[in-house]
């Protein structure tokens, strides 16, 4: 069996306390050493950057922004410009009548910056709530990517286009007309487009491979790097290879660096991030 985690590349540990329950990770677009990371349910509506070293160098707060179940964020290049999403879209009880996404520039990952231009997406299931916890964006088909999370195994695939950076400076909130908390609005949010399910149980993060564009899938056990997709072939329909990943408490984040290595990073005081050795193709 392969190690999980090379000898020369141990175990890293985040220098600052506060990231206890890393749950999303996405690599940085502004310095290729960095990464992004946010807590699970319970924390305020704010990211961690560190270096490759486990190194907290920075860090930025979305202002006005009640964060209620963040669970995954992703990084991407949108008109030139350096952008993140995260994704506050946990619903283990399966009951929120809809999902928001936010979208913005990706701040310098060695400053403390307050985010006031900010654009929120509401969404719903067309097939009734659930809980997720894994987000991609493809810049170059212009989508938006959403894996469900279930103790079945059966996975959801949705879709959405990817939303136009905005112009206009300050929050901007599209999908709802009016209730912009959700309270007492009778316009129901956009539908996310399902386009596909897999036989897999307790998906708990997601990426895009940099170097080739596979997909790739944890759940606490496994990574799971599917093809990216072909004409005729979406990558959900075709077979992953699986990799065994480190012994950590709860991974529930991945992320793909500029060399198309695999992070992956875990809850815990302090918060352990791992780099997962894949079997090399010929």
């Amino acid at each position: 069996m392969l190690p999980a985690v090379a000898a020369d590349d141990p175990v890293i540990y985040l220098s600052d306390p506060q990231i206890d329950e890393s749950s999303g990770l996405a690599q940085s677009n502004r310095s290729p050493r960095h990464l992004w990371t946010h807590n699970d349910s319970g924390d305020s509506a704010r990211l961690f950057a560190f270096d490759h070293n486990g190194r907290v160098t920075g860090g930025c707060s979305l202002a006005a922004v009640k964060a209620i179940d963040f669970e995954d964020m992703a990084s991407f290049v949108q008109d030139g410009v350096a952008r993140l999403v995260v994704a506050d879209v946990g619903d283990n009880d399966s009951v929120r009548p809809f999902v928001s996404l936010y979208f913005f520039d990706e701040p310098d990952p060695n400053r403390q910056t307050v985010i006031r231009d900010w654009l929120r997406v509401d969404l719903r299931y067309s097939d009734g709530a659930r809980d997720c916890e894994a987000i991609a964006v493809d810049t170059e088909t212009e989508t938006v990517t959403l894996v469900s999370k279930s103790f079945l195994p059966i996975a959801s695939v949705y879709e959405l286009a990817l939303p136009a950076r905005p112009v206009a400076e300050g929050p901007v909130i599209k999908g709802r007309t009016s209730g912009s908390n959700g309270d007492n609005d009778d316009d129901s949010p956009p539908a996310l487009r399902l386009v596909g399910r897999l036989p897999l149980a307790l998906i708990t993060a997601m990426d895009r491979c940099r170097t080739t564009g596979d997909i790739l899938l944890t759940n606490y056990f496994h990574l799971l790097r599917f093809p990216k997709s072909a004409p005729g072939r979406p990558w959900w329909e075709q077979t992953p290879v699986i990799t065994e990943l480190p012994r950590l408490r709860q991974i529930e984040a991945v992320a793909s660096d500029d060399d198309g290595r695999v992070w992956v990073s875990s809850e815990g005081t302090p918060a352990p991030l791992a780099r997962v050795e894949e079997p090399v193709t010929p």
